[in-house]
């Protein structure tokens, strides 16, 4: 047998509730809570002075907080509240103070839930305009960060470049011990280079340990042609520059070691943490000497990527290569 639905209306509101109004009252509530609880508290304060105006004849009704008039429906002015609190006022004045009281006691219920959604609005418009600020300064430090970093390699830019000119012999004749001073001021630029990339530069990395199982690796020409055995570190090998140059540089040094026809060769990668570089070692066992060619184009790619490339000699028949590289958390060195 169902509960009749002004005991319903008696149990939720813990009096008895006069059966001839109950039913419209507690269906009128339920009406405003859904509402409310759909499109927020000021629709759900909306409806119940509409439901306040067909269930008590009223011509008009009002809500208020304190002294301001929240919401209102109907027709004429409501008069202002000469006390605190919130209320829910009709006019002309009404007999059926149950009715009211119920009503008005919901209504207290939506105001309390319309402030905290203003309050809530409120900060949500402050978080708001904080991280609109918060982006505009980023976007300041960064513009500041790209100057910084274009006014620091522009001057290096051009010492590299006489260095570069001098080592090649271009403003005359070099003795041994001035070409081991160009050497010495070739690595210090290229090691201010570096520092300047890792602490403001923002460019693309590239992982460099596929590149070379790719071509070293036991699937590669080159294992098919001699042994060869890799040293890698077990984290990954982050260079600082775009794939496609760092593919380009894998590509000739893996010509210019075929070129040397070596029966085996060893090719280890160790991290230079004081300069922020991956340092290349390969040494070739029981081939030739590279073509000239070959080295030059090798020096050249290394250079565009920010790097240094010590040839092989008769004394040190070995390639080493330093990379700028994003070294990150330090790591053990393993083999593969």
């Amino acid at each position: 047998m169902p509960i009749p639905l002004h005991v319903q209306a008696g149990a939720w509101s813990g009096r008895s509730v006069d059966p001839d109004v109950a039913a419209g009252v507690e269906q009128a509530l339920v009406a405003v809570a859904e509402r409310a609880l759909c499109r927020g508290a000021q629709a759900g304060m909306e409806l119940l002075l509409r439901e306040t105006l067909r269930l008590t004849g009223a011509s008009g009704a009002a809500l208020f907080d304190g002294r301001v008039c929240v919401a209102r429906v109907g027709t004429g002015i409501p008069l202002p509240m000469s006390g605190g609190g919130r209320l829910l006022k009709v006019w002309p004045e009404r007999a059926d103070g149950e009715v009211l009281g119920r009503l008005s006691a919901f209504g207290s219920t939506l105001l309390a839930a319309r402030a905290r959604e203003s309050a809530a609005n409120t900060r949500h418009m402050r978080l708001l305009a904080q991280r609109r600020e918060l982006e505009r300064e980023v976007a300041r430090w960064e513009q500041r960060r790209s100057h910084a970093a274009h006014d620091l390699r522009t001057p290096l830019m051009v010492i590299k470049g006489y260095l570069d000119m001098m080592m090649k012999g271009i403003a005359g004749p070099v003795n041994t011990t001035a070409q081991r001073y160009l050497d010495r001021m070739m690595r210090a630029a290229q090691d201010q280079r570096a520092l300047i990339d890792h602490r403001l530069g923002r460019g693309a990395l590239t992982d460099l340990r596929p590149l070379l199982l790719a071509a070293f690796g036991p699937a590669s020409r080159h294992a098919q042609r001699c042994t060869v055995t890799l040293v890698l570190p077990e984290r990954p090998l982050l260079v600082k520059g775009a794939r496609v140059e760092v593919e380009t540089w894998m590509r000739a040094m893996s010509r210019g070691l075929a070129s040397t026809r070596a029966t085996a060769m060893e090719l280890q990668v160790e991290a230079m943490e004081p300069t922020s570089c991956w340092r290349v070692l390969v040494t070739p066992r029981s081939g030739e000497a590279p073509p000239a060619k070959a080295l030059t184009q090798m020096r050249e790619l290394t250079r565009r990527l920010g790097g240094t490339l010590e040839t092989p000699t008769d004394a040190a028949p070995r390639w080493v290569a330093q990379l700028p590289a994003e070294l990150g958390p330090p790591g053990a060195a393993g083999t593969h």
